[in-house]
């Protein structure tokens, strides 16, 4: 909580900067960084004019029909976090997507490992405090939104929104987190 406060004294003492602060702007004459003005672009025309080239240059595999499923199983693993009935929660897990739809996977129940903020009375006051502890947790149903491919890793980016249940506690909660795949 110290870190909040402090966050927040030390962004009100900030001057703000006003968008009527315009610094003047003045044309840079370099001959070999001018950047022509095409107009706006259609990035999907241009992936689709690409993907035609490689296809007449037999370049991509040619499929006879279009697939008559959109269930592909994908292997996931992520870490996520949440906070839900005064618990915070994190954790991380492997996740099953089973449906693809567009950018959107969909996932069936899958097992997790994490660490909650739970309450739990204490001994000698006989107060009850915050304590970290190990959990397990069940993610119920799960969708991830593909972001995109990291070439360094070799893996697609998903952001994922889950519906968990913590065996700690026996009770459900939600986690927003990040996801990593193959394909």
């Amino acid at each position: 909580m110290r870190w909040l406060l402090t966050t927040v004294c030390l962004l009100a003492s900030l001057t703000p900067v006003l968008a009527e602060d315009r610094l003047p702007a003045r044309p840079i004459e370099v001959p070999l960084a001018a950047v022509p003005d095409h107009g706006p672009w259609s990035f999907d025309l241009i992936d689709f004019r690409e993907d035609e080239r490689l296809a007449r240059a037999n370049l991509l595999p040619r499929a006879d029909v279009d697939p008559h499923t959109f269930f592909v199983v994908k292997h996931h693993l992520g870490v996520a976090g949440g906070y839900d009935n005064g618990i915070a929660h994190g954790s991380i897990g492997y996740y099953l997507t089973v449906a693809e739809w567009g950018r959107w996977n969909f996932g069936v129940p899958s097992i997790e490992i994490g660490v909650g903020r739970y309450p739990v009375l204490d001994r000698d006051s006989r107060q009850s405090m915050m304590k970290d502890q190990v959990t397990f947790m069940v993610s119920l149903t799960s969708a991830h939104y593909r972001v995109g491919y990291i070439r360094a890793w070799g893996v697609n980016c998903y952001l994922n929104l889950e519906q968990v249940f913590d065996l700690h506690v026996n009770r459900t909660a939600s986690q927003f987190g990040l996801s990593f795949s193959t394909k």
